[in-house]
């Protein structure tokens, strides 16, 4: 490979799919890479044991987030859309917030007619 790298890492947890994905991605490209996946090792997760603790940790290293405690979602921007996670969107029965809109417009404030 280009960079000559033999580890890669990724921040995926073990409850979706994206480990999958992005694993399959590394092993078809490179087949030899080793993959470094801190949510699937016992002193990463034992250490933070969800948000709050990475939050924490980031607080105390000076590290800026693009989140917060309180809107906690992770936002996955691509040319199509963003799709978000975690917090009261987990909940299928939740309203997402007014604010979460970034690239769209609430429906609700949408205007009726085509610009």
């Amino acid at each position: 490979m280009k960079e000559k790298a033999n580890y890669v890492s990724h921040g995926a947890t073990g409850k979706g799919n994206d480990q999958v994905r992005f694993e399959l991605t590394y092993y078809s490209l490179f087949p030899d890479v080793q993959v470094i996946a801190p949510w699937r090792m016992p002193e990463f997760f034992t250490r933070f044991q969800g948000r709050k603790d990475l939050f924490a940790y980031a607080k105390t290293k000076d590290i800026p987030l693009p989140v917060t405690i309180d809107k906690p979602w992770s936002m996955d921007a691509n040319l199509m859309h963003v799709s978000y996670e975690s917090g009261v969107l987990e909940d299928p029965a939740a309203v997402a917030p007014d604010d979460i809109f970034t690239v769209t417009t609430d429906p609700v404030k949408a205007p009726d007619k085509v610009m």
